[in-house]
């Protein structure tokens, strides 16, 4: 007989998960490589629709004197060049010729695109403004559109302001951007006599196409003229019709250029301090680290992401805010690796109100999370807890092959954290105590692994298929997988999506399985249109390993029509109505939320705008508010909303919210109040001031489960009538001394504070009876301050290269808990000086292309 210590198997468990994560991975690869030659089958059996209207631009080889990049078109190539006109309005008389002449001239070598625009104008009623790079500016601007691959889905913007502010983006499905994808590019924009004029190169390395003897490419320019709130094509986009890409017009004459294999390493270095402040004593740690970022183009339609040991600290922190749900908080990814090029991972949504759309199968924020995975010995004390797990490298894979088969693969690896604990232990012999402290292990080394694979079916339909996996040591691994289909019809008006996907989670002797399936159908195009939406999730499907979703066990329909005014009428420029109506369910039929909604949106002639709504909530139920216990009946609801604002492009501008809710019978009520200004002194300068102010009156907010006789079930579901405000001072500056100098603020002073009254019990299941239940052990009031901010000045001292100087601050306490008092401006003011951190940061990355 062979004897297996538990140290053995605990590294052959560790072994198999780790295998079972290569696995998983070898398998997906497969997966996606059968795909590709499968879909590229299906695809052939399609004719592709093509949308592109037949304006064509014509660009020209450069064999000599090359143009120098300085925004003044005088080279010899701009003398040669065939030049494009006949720019018409999007907006304000669509259709009609544009009120300013533009023109746009196209020249291309073996290494990079130049594009050469001229806009004419009046030098000085030129709107010309600076910001940040990506930072919405409201400033005259040029914007370049390209579609080298010619799908008609995918492609690149490259837009530029007379001040040299930049802004790129990626586009997908059509008509949808990602603006957080920086690309290495040049644009120089001058201001002279004839109005102002734009000189870009473009290198091929930052496009992604395939080898072909002679290109046609998708082209399209578009012109802002911000004081006539005027917007100018080169080929029209019909007003309140869906496609972009697939709408671009056709650039030809390119040959003889082959798609480069590129390298792009960005090694860095941080220097951190970190100042804790606890009890008047201040802590200093100094931390050093490097660290590298690469991009590389495997082949033309193929490139590779990596980053190790990565550091995100100067990405700006995540707000506060007051939860006292049953759900937790969503907030948005903002670290850079994460965010650039996942696209493809995306599913549309709907826009209904009521109806928060389907799970999120890939959620980047549980990658190098807060460590929790495992609680720390009882009757012990937490010392210290990682603000997050440790991402010892990631890697992304994305392309789109010639066959029109797009994959993206995200592969990532945390290591092992640890919890300081100390537990005091009384010496059974002597009788004396000490306290023990060490390092608890909470969080284990954990391969996270996504795969996504679509084919593109006519112009802009295509069917999909989705993986994760997460493999954590000394546990079973979890699985979601997804097929999926998009099929657009009608010049992209109509669209269905559809989507069933299945989860395999739980422990070695509990495994779960379960599934969701998801329809939506929407018409975006003309003056009238809807969208009808569905999704069922069975009580066993989980994806929030690496995924996001609220709750399983549930069964959703919305629905919401609309109808436009599109062109100006007696009283505005454009108008919107819109009916939503939406219904859920549990598995045992129990209806969960049902209601209606009505809105209504309009632009003045003014440029002001305002939007009224107005929804029912009908009586319904719910089956978690207990936490875990009984069903609660929960009373109709009526909620109001109105906003209005002011003419986005004066330099100053501001709009104002306040919505509301309130039960059957006034017991429940709730008003919010919010304000966003923004201030534009100078060009270069913008502040934007947003403080909002939350009041609440919750008849029955729930405080704890009790179990008497300590069986094991609660016999006691205790509520409190609570009433909370929230006060919250979020403020952003930015100041920006050249395109690559900035310096960014973001600053939020926070305050809750909530009082809990009339402690009671459920009375019966299914109902909003109470019973009066007797004082509590503990007081479930609270005060909460906090102060978050960062403060970010960033230098681009080459393209590609760039400085941080970073500080951070996280503040935080409690305060007068027994008898906590709203006094908004001294708790405001204090949560300047509440104990917790600053950090100091400086970066430094290098871009080398290769």
């Amino acid at each position: 007989m062979i004897k297996v210590n538990d140290e053995t198997m605990e590294n052959l468990s560790r072994k198999t998960n780790l295998l079972r994560g290569l696995s998983a991975s070898v398998m997906t690869l497969c997966f996606l490589s059968l795909s590709r030659t499968l879909w590229g089958s299906v695809a052939n059996n399609f004719e592709t629709e093509r949308l592109h209207p037949e304006r064509i631009m014509t660009a020209v080889r450069i064999n000599s004197n090359h143009p120098q990049i300085d925004g003044i078109l005088d080279d010899e190539v701009w003398r040669d060049a065939p030049i494009a006109t006949g720019f018409v309005q999007k907006d304000p008389d669509h259709g009609e010729p544009a009120t300013e002449k533009t023109t746009v001239q196209v020249a291309y070598d073996d290494e990079a695109l130049y594009i050469g625009i001229m806009c004419y104008d009046d030098p000085d009623k030129i709107v010309s403004r600076l910001g940040r790079r990506d930072q919405e500016v409201e400033t005259d601007r040029v914007l370049l559109s390209l579609d080298p691959r010619h799908d008609h889905q995918t492609g690149w913007t490259f837009s530029v302001a007379p001040s040299g502010w930049i802004t790129d983006s990626i586009l997908y499905n059509d008509d949808q951007k990602d603006t957080t994808w920086d690309g290495i590019w040049k644009v120089v924009a001058k201001i002279h006599a004839r109005g102002w004029s734009v000189e870009y190169k473009i290198p091929y390395h930052v496009l992604r196409f395939s080898e072909k003897a002679e290109y046609t490419w998708g082209i399209n320019v578009e012109r802002h003229i911000v004081r006539k709130e005027e917007r100018d094509q080169w080929v029209l986009e019909p007003r309140g019709e869906s496609g972009w890409v697939s709408r671009l017009g056709h650039l030809k004459g390119i040959k003889g250029i082959k798609p480069p294999k590129h390298l792009e390493v960005f090694p860095f270095a941080v220097g951190r301090s970190t100042v804790k402040s606890e009890d008047y004593v201040d802590d200093l740690d100094w931390f050093a680290s490097t660290g590298l970022d690469l991009r590389y183009s495997l082949t033309s339609n193929l490139s590779l992401n990596a980053t190790f040991n990565p550091d995100f600290s100067q990405v700006e922190v995540d707000p506060a805010v007051l939860n006292l749900s049953v759900f937790e908080t969503f907030f948005e990814e903002r670290r850079p690796f994460f965010i650039e090029g996942d696209t493809i991972f995306r599913a549309p949504r709907p826009n209904i109100v009521g109806i928060g759309g389907p799970s999120q199968l890939f959620y980047s924020r549980r990658i190098g999370k807060q460590p929790g995975q495992f609680e720390i010995p009882d009757n012990s004390t937490e010392v210290h807890r990682p603000d997050a797990t440790t991402i010892v490298g990631a890697v992304k894979l994305s392309g789109k092959t010639k066959r029109r088969t797009a994959f993206g693969i995200v592969e990532a690896v945390t290591a092992n954290e640890y919890a300081t604990v100390k537990q005091t232990i009384i010496d059974p012999v002597t009788g004396k105590a000490r306290t023990e402290q060490w390092e608890h292990r909470i969080e284990p080394l954990t391969n996270f692994f996504v795969g996504r694979t679509q084919q593109d079916i006519k112009t802009n339909s295509s069917v999909g298929a989705t993986l994760t996996a997460v493999n954590r040591e000394g546990m079973i691994p979890t699985y979601v997988a997804s097929i999926d289909s998009t099929l657009k019809w009608k010049e992209n008006a109509y669209r269905i999506f559809t989507r069933l996907a299945s989860s395999r989670t739980g422990t070695f002797n509990n495994r779960k399985d379960g599934y969701e399936a998801v329809g939506y159908f929407s018409k975006f195009s003309g003056w009238f249109g809807g969208q009808a939406y569905f999704d069922v999730s069975s009580p066993e499907f989980e994806v929030n390993d690496l995924g996001f979703m609220d709750r399983a066990d549930r069964i959703r329909l919305g629905g919401h029509i609309f109808a436009r005014i599109q062109n100006p009428w007696a009283l505005a420029r454009q108008s919107e109505f819109n009916i939503n109506a939406w219904s859920r369910w549990n598995y045992k039929g129990l209806g969960l939320r049902r209601g209606l909604n009505f809105n209504t949106w309009h632009e003045l002639k003014s440029y002001w705008w305002f939007v009224i709504g107005i929804s029912r909530e009908f009586r319904a139920f719910d089956d978690l508010e207990t936490r875990g216990g009984p069903v609660m009946m929960h009373p109709a609801q009526l909620w109001y909303l109105g906003r209005i604002g002011t003419d986005r492009r004066k330099s100053i501008s501001f709009s104002f919210d306040t919505r509301g809710k309130r039960d059957n019978g006034g017991s429940s009520w709730r008003q919010d109040f919010s304000i966003r200004a923004r201030v534009s002194p100078i060009p270069n300068i913008e502040f934007e001031i947003g403080p909002s102010y939350k009041i609440e009156n919750d008849f029955a907010q729930w405080i704890e489960n009790l179990d008497d006789d300590r069986n094991g079930e609660d016999d006691h579901y205790i509520f409190g009538e609570l009433q909370s405000q929230v006060l919250d001072f979020t403020t952003r500056v930015t100041a920006a001394f050249t395109p690559t100098l900035t310096l960014q603020l973001y600053l939020q002073p926070f305050v809750a504070v909530g009082n809990y009254s009339n402690s009671k019990e459920l009375a019966r299941a299914e109902s909003y009876n109470f019973i009066p239940f007797p004082e509590l052990d503990g007081n479930p009031d609270f005060s909460r301050r906090s102060l978050r901010s960062n403060l970010v000045l960033r230098w681009e001292y080459q393209p590609g290269s760039t400085l941080f100087l970073v500080w951070s601050q996280s503040r935080s306490e409690s305060f007068d808990i027994n008898n906590p008092e709203f006094e908004p401006f001294g708790n405001l003011g204090d949560s300047f000086t509440a104990t917790g951190e600053n950090i100091f940061l400086g970066k430094l990355n290098y871009w080398l292309g290769i």
